[in-house]
């Protein structure tokens, strides 16, 4: 196996395991499910072009994946739904923790920190959501480099 189908093979696991747990954190308290399937459709931009036009696609996903290739933020009612999922898990998660203080705590400034880095993120308004979307930067340099490799052989 060459070492150009190598790395596809790799880039393509690393994407069926984030889809993956994403799919996991979908139903799971305290697995996250949107940064796993930016993980994915990043490793698929590098394998699976098919799979990650498909993620593009969902109507779920896909709108999250464009926004942070764009802007790297999110909508405000995104962000809203990502931080009422993180304060039922997490609260479910503290409670379950009653007699451990220590992961508690822990728990608690993960929980505090993740919210605040949501928070910050850049807030994608209307207006900025209607201007013309560029191509993904990553998946411009991926197909570059497929074209110069198919120009050397």
């Amino acid at each position: 196996m060459n070492k150009h189908r190598l790395g596809k093979s790799a880039w393509a696991a690393l994407g069926y395991l984030n889809l993956a747990l994403g799919l996991i954190g979908a139903v799971t308290p305290l697995l996250p499910t949107t940064v796993f399937i930016l993980m994915a459709a990043a490793c698929f931009a590098r394998s699976h072009p098919q799979l990650e036009q498909r993620l593009l696609d969902h109507p779920r996903f896909g709108p999250a994946i464009r926004d942070w290739r764009t802007y790297r933020g999110m909508r405000r009612q995104t962000k809203r739904v990502a931080l009422l999922a993180m304060a039922l898990s997490f609260s479910i998660s503290l409670a379950l923790l009653g007699q451990l203080p220590l992961l508690q705590a822990m728990l608690a400034a993960l929980w505090l920190g993740l919210s605040a880095w949501i928070w910050h993120l850049p807030t994608i308004t209307a207006s900025s959501a209607t201007q013309q979307l560029p191509q993904c930067a990553l998946r411009q340099g991926v197909h570059q480099e497929e074209s110069h490799g198919h120009q050397q052989h």
